[in-house]
């Protein structure tokens, strides 16, 4: 499972990424336009396939960097077919799934923010946008809001979700991060312990400033946050990391494959006691406490594909990282090592060995 949770200082708005740990086929939900480049390198540092972005809702407070991140990395947008926004290319609805490698997550609608707005639910983790916030919610006096709707949202449909359900919503004022559907159902200060008729006049009364961007935010997002200068540095970074950023991890299986091809070198940084009990063919043994990166770096190159690998996938992260800091472009450390391996059903081999 890979999961990142990320942070945008000038809104105050939590991005959140998510990858499948064997295609790396990855979503990022809310992205924001300004940290594109940040989003980007992520995507390239970890190795990630980027298959969707995934709204929340048509947001009032930020731009969206849906559009810059699809013409970057070829992304598919989409937002909630109730936002009636016309620039993403899928809208979805209530109890639709988005797939990406071995990874679902469900959608959610739950209007009240604004009519078009959604959860996604993803494990044991939902993320709720605006329509619930940590000790709050959101606001339903522009955009179409409707405090009835939001009351209905939040109390029967995510308020019906197991109370351990991790809560991650879409902003943060006060330096929280996640909270629980137990915790909000029972201290969330504008809705727990309240009738509906006092939620709807606590609604009624907050007198909130408009947010400073909604006119440029909002028809820039009912385009997906189409905006050239954005989209074209975010095209250009994507470029220019690809030549120079290598994927950094890979499973099992991709490393199967890897394999049938020349050129391709495997070292297992494992003990040799570890080393000749059981190993994957072809691999060369260089224990990571004598790790010799100059050595190799004379032998095969600075440019030769390289493959770390061990029993867990710790101790190849660390002989990555040092092979890539002694030169090495294209290092890649095995996420799993040999008992991802072995799980996987791919052959070993036991017995005498290579060493490197």
């Amino acid at each position: 499972m890979f999961f990142k949770q990320l942070f945008d200082p000038a809104s105050s708005t939590l991005t959140y990424l998510i990858a499948d740990d064997t295609s790396h086929h990855a979503v990022l939900i809310d992205p924001v336009a300004e940290q594109t480049e940040r989003d980007v390198r992520l995507l390239r540092e970890h190795g990630l396939a980027l298959k969707y972005t995934l709204e929340t809702h048509v947001h009032a407070d930020h731009v969206t960097a849906a559009q810059a991140l699809k013409q970057a990395t070829g992304a598919q947008t989409a937002v909630c077919r109730d936002c009636n926004a016309q620039g993403y290319d899928l809208l979805l609805q209530d109890g639709d799934v988005i797939l990406f490698g071995n990874e679902e997550i469900l959608t959610m609608a739950t209007p009240g923010h604004t009519p078009g707005s959604v959860c996604y639910l993803w494990r044991d983790r939902v993320f709720t946008g605006d329509t619930l916030l940590i000790g709050g919610c959101g606001r339903t006096d522009f955009q179409n809001g409707s405090a009835e709707a939001l009351w209905h949202s939040i109390t029967e449909k995510i308020f019906g979700l197991d109370e351990q359900i991790l809560v991650y919503p879409g902003h943060d004022y006060k330096g929280r991060r996640v909270s629980s559907i137990g915790e909000e159902k029972r201290f969330n200060a504008r809705i727990a312990n309240k009738t509906r008729d006092e939620f709807l006049a606590v609604m009624s009364e907050l007198n909130l400033p408009m947010p400073a961007r909604i006119h440029e935010a909002v028809p820039s997002n009912l385009e997906a946050g189409a905006d050239q200068d954005a989209i074209e540095r975010a095209s250009e970074q994507w470029s220019a990391l690809g030549q120079r950023v290598a994927v950094q991890s890979v499973s099992a299986r991709q490393l199967a494959e890897v394999l049938r091809a020349p050129g391709n070198h495997l070292v297992d940084v494992r003990t040799p006691g570890e080393f000749e009990t059981v190993r994957i063919a072809g691999a060369l043994n260089a224990p990571l406490d004598r790790l010799d990166p100059a050595g190799l770096l004379a032998r095969i190159g600075a440019d030769a594909p390289v493959y770390c690998v061990c029993q867990t996938g710790t101790r190849s992260q660390l002989a990555a990282a040092t092979l890539r800091s002694a030169g090495f472009t294209r290092v890649v450390h095995v996420d799993g090592g040999t008992n991802a391996w072995a799980m996987a059903g791919l052959p070993v081999v036991r017995g005498s060995a290579v060493r490197a």
